[in-house]
C-alpha cells in the first residue's frame, strides 16, 4: 500500500489514508438520522451508512482530484471550457469507438450505488433520490468548469453535459434497484415515539459522541470568545484551556440529565434516555454522579491526564458491559425497575 501511495503527490496521500477516518466521522450525522427515523439502528444500517460515506468521499476525490500540479505552467497551455451538446456521445463512439461507449457504461455505474444507498438506505422517494443524484452530477461538472469553484485557478477537467445525462441515469437505475429491495426486504414497523429506556452499546455510542461534539464547539467557541474580549490566547497548558471542557462536560452529561429525566441532546435525538430505571432521589444523585464521574475519566481524564488508570477503568468498563449488558453506573437503584413502565423500551441497538 505504502509503495503504490508513494507514486502519488504527497496531499494524494494525506487524501487516501484519511479517507476511511472521515468517512467514519461522518458516518455519525448519518447514524443519528437512522435513529431518529426509525428508533433504533441495526448492524446493517451502519456498514450501510458507512459504505455509503466512503463512496461519497471517494466519488468527490476520482471526479475532482488530483489536480495539476503546477497550476501556472497548466493554465498557461490548457484552456479547457464546456460541452453542451446532449448528442455528442454520438459522435464520440463514432470516433472512439469502445472507448467511448466504456467511459458513457462508467458514468452509469459511477452513479449507481448513490441512487440505490438513498432509495435503501435513507428510503427517500424516487423522484428525490433522482434529483439529488442529477443535483449531485450538475455540482461536480461545475466545480470542474470552475476549477473546483476557483480554488484552483483554471478548469482542469472538462464539464460535459453527457456525463451528466449518464450519471443521472446510473443513480435512476440505483433508485429502482433500492425500492425493488424495498418491497423484497420490507423493514418491519417499529413505533418512533418510545423511548428507549435500556439502548444498547451502538446507541449509547452514537449519543454520546453527539454530546462529546457539542461539548467540544462549546469549548472552541469559548476560546474564541476569551480572545476575542481582549484576554489574549489561551495556551494548551494555561488553567482556562483546562477548565473549559470540564464545564461544558458537567453542564452537558451531568446538568443537563438530571434535569430532562436521563435526556442528553444526544439522547434526545437517537430516542433514548440514560436514566434505566426509576430511582430515588438519593440514587438518582448517586447514578448521575457515578455516570458523570466515569464517562469524564474515560474522555477527558483519559486525554489529559498523565496516568494509566484511565486506560484500565475503560478496558474495566467494557468486560462490565461484556457480562453484564449494562454500564457500571446502571447497577445503582436497579432493584426499583418496575416492568410495567410504559415507557420503558426493551434494549436496542
Amino acid at each position: 500500500m505504502t509503495g503504490f501511495l508513494s507514486t502519488f503527490s504527497k496531499p494524494f496521500q494525506l487524501a487516501v489514508l484519511l479517507w476511511p477516518f472521515v468517512s467514519l466521522l461522518l458516518t455519525v450525522p448519518a447514524a443519528v438520522y437512522l435513529y431518529r427515523r426509525d428508533n433504533r439502528l441495526r448492524p446493517v444500517s451502519v456498514l450501510g451508512a458507512y459504505a455509503f460515506m466512503l463512496y461519497v468521499l471517494g466519488l468527490g476525490c476520482f471526479t475532482l482530484y488530483p489536480w495539476p500540479q503546477d497550476p501556472a505552467a497548466y493554465c498557461a497551455t490548457h484552456h479547457l471550457g464546456a460541452q453542451l451538446n446532449p448528442l455528442q456521445f454520438i459522435g464520440d463512439i463514432r470516433t472512439d469507438g469502445v472507448t467511448a461507449i466504456l467511459q458513457l457504461g462508467m458514468n452509469i455505474v459511477l452513479f449507481l450505488p448513490m441512487g440505490f444507498f438513498l432509495a435503501r438506505f435513507f428510503r427517500l422517494p424516487s423522484w428525490v433520490a433522482v434529483a439529488v443524484c442529477c443535483a449531485s452530477s450538475v455540482c461536480i461538472e461545475v466545480a470542474q468548469l470552475t476549477g473546483l469553484f476557483h480554488l484552483y485557478p483554471c478548469a482542469y477537467r472538462v464539464c460535459d453535459i453527457d456525463d451528466v445525462i449518464t450519471n443521472t441515469l446510473g443513480g435512476a437505475v440505483g433508485v429502482a434497484l433500492g425500492l425493488w429491495c424495498n418491497r423484497a426486504f420490507p423493514t418491519p414497523r417499529i413505533d418512533k415515539t418510545e423511548v428507549t429506556m435500556h439502548p444498547g452499546f451502538l446507541r449509547r455510542c452514537v449519543s454520546f459522541t453527539v454530546d462529546m461534539g457539542i461539548v467540544s464547539m462549546c469549548q472552541m467557541l469559548s476560546i474564541v470568545l476569551w480572545s476575542y474580549l481582549g484576554h489574549g490566547t489561551i495556551a494548551p497548558e494555561g488553567g482556562p484551556f483546562l477548565v473549559l471542557p470540564s464545564v461544558w462536560f458537567v453542564l452537558f452529561e451531568g446538568v443537563v440529565p438530571w434535569c430532562t429525566h436521563g435526556r442528553t441532546i444526544g439522547c434526545l435525538l437517537t430516542r433514548m434516555t440514560v436514566e434505566s430505571t426509576q430511582r430515588t432521589l438519593p440514587q438518582r444523585l448517586a447514578f448521575h454522579a457515578a455516570r458523570t464521574a466515569l464517562l469524564y475519566t474515560l474522555t477527558i481524564g483519559l486525554c489529559t491526564w498523565r496516568s494509566p488508570w484511565p486506560f484500565v477503568l475503560g478496558l474495566a468498563t467494557v468486560v462490565w458491559w461484556i457480562v453484564c449488558k449494562q454500564m457500571p453506573y446502571d447497577a445503582i437503584g436497579e432493584k426499583r425497575r418496575t416492568a410495567g413502565n410504559p415507557t420503558a423500551g426493551g434494549q436496542s441497538s
